[in-house]
């Protein structure tokens, strides 16, 4: 218990909250960025639960990206 002290925890700590700023900016940035992709694309229409949980799912995934890179 001694070798964990109280910057390693506080670096812990801001390593996670830095990953999770990260992944819910971008799943804002993919929120929003549906209609221009829709437009790029000729006007067709993306499915609403696979833009939606795919966004979710590079969300997570580059939060814990941000996260370990911190680490």
């Amino acid at each position: 218990m001694e070798n964990i002290t109280i910057g390693y925890v506080l670096h812990i700590l801001r390593a996670v909250l830095f990953g999770v700023a990260v992944g819910y900016s971008m799943s804002f940035f993919f929120r929003y960025f549906k209609p221009i992709t829709e437009n790029l694309l000729g006007g067709k229409r993306i499915n609403v639960d696979l833009w939606w949980w795919s966004g979710i799912a590079i969300s997570v995934m580059l939060g814990i990206l941000a996260m370990l890179i911190l680490l």
